[in-house]
């Protein structure tokens, strides 16, 4: 989701008389010397063009361009300083509105983005878990489905070819690397996202994890922004963590086979835990006997 701006002027009884065709007309005007050439790159037909031109000068009472004949070209069409003007008058009027629209866009919908864990090498379970069959799809399948659709930016950063060839499949974006620790991780997904207001760092082994529980910690931030965010059942906590933008510092330079939780036991006091009924979605899929446990438990 992003926001777009479109500029439109009208006159006072709401008559469209300039606007983004308008304005690159005049730019290809201006590059190539001639309204005929400019509406032929413009994929336009020479009367459309030349009657937008005549109803915004019409509304604004001076000529926007000018007409020149004879010479070595054979004449064409130019700016002319009154046009010049308003041409740059507009673009700025544009831009600042754009700038403005951006501004108030990351005030009322900040970017949360998400990073999808998916590079452990699964020594516990006996190989990379995150392919493994979970209901006729890899594993790692759940985690994109209960994620996707929910954040600004999502990547999902990975150790194994496979994975990052599952994510290219479903054109997810993917960080594939050969670095051998968590906290390597964790540094590479936030770098990869950029400019954020918060990022969820979301394991890819929670095949229970539901959508409705992703969004519903990401609904929590409203009355929490600056708190680190997390599932609880009870007494016991989990993951996925929604960690606010003043944690990225220490994200990015967690001690080395370090993660997020290094970051939550620094700051306690900014923990708010959110309560969901199925301690079963906070369960990694670490072994094979915890997976068909898992299994189990999805059609109960």
């Amino acid at each position: 989701m992003k926001p777009v701006t479109k500029i439109t002027l009208t006159d006072d009884n709401g008559i469209k008389f300039f606007g983004e065709g308008p304005c690159r007309l005049l730019r290809c005007v201006e590059k190539t010397g001639s309204l005929r050439s400019a509406a032929m790159e413009m994929e336009m037909a020479y009367s459309k063009a030349s009657k937008l031109l005549k109803q915004a000068e019409a509304q604004l009472g001076f000529p926007l361009t000018a007409r020149s004949t004879g010479g070595k070209d054979g004449g064409g069409s130019r700016l002319t300083p009154e046009g010049k003007r308003w041409l740059e008058q507009y673009e700025a009027y544009r831009d600042a509105c754009v700038k403005a629209n951006q501004a108030l866009y990351r005030q009322f919908f900040p970017p949360v983005g998400c990073v999808i864990m998916a590079s452990g090498l699964g020594k516990r379970f006996g190989g990379n878990k995150l392919m493994a069959d979970f209901h006729g799809k890899p594993l790692l399948q759940s985690a994109l489905e209960a994620t996707d659709g929910l954040f600004a930016k999502r990547v999902v950063v990975t150790r194994h070819e496979s994975v990052a060839a599952l994510c290219r499949e479903q054109n997810v974006d993917v960080v594939l690397h050969d670095l051998p620790n968590r906290n390597d991780t964790v540094r590479l997904g936030l770098e990869a996202l950029g400019d954020l207001d918060a990022c969820m760092f979301l394991p890819g082994d929670q095949p229970l994890l539901r959508r409705e529980t992703v969004a519903m910690l990401l609904e929590s931030r409203k009355e929490n922004p600056d708190s680190i965010i997390r599932p609880a059942h009870e007494a016991t906590e989990g993951s996925p963590v929604l960690f606010p933008s003043w944690a990225f510092p220490e994200l990015k330079n967690l001690p080395e086979g370090k993660g997020g939780g290094a970051v939550i036991k620094n700051h306690p006091q900014s923990v708010h835990r959110v309560s969901i009924a199925n301690p079963f979605e906070l369960a990694d899929a670490d072994t094979p006997e915890m997976l068909e446990t898992l299994k189990g438990l999805c059609h109960d």
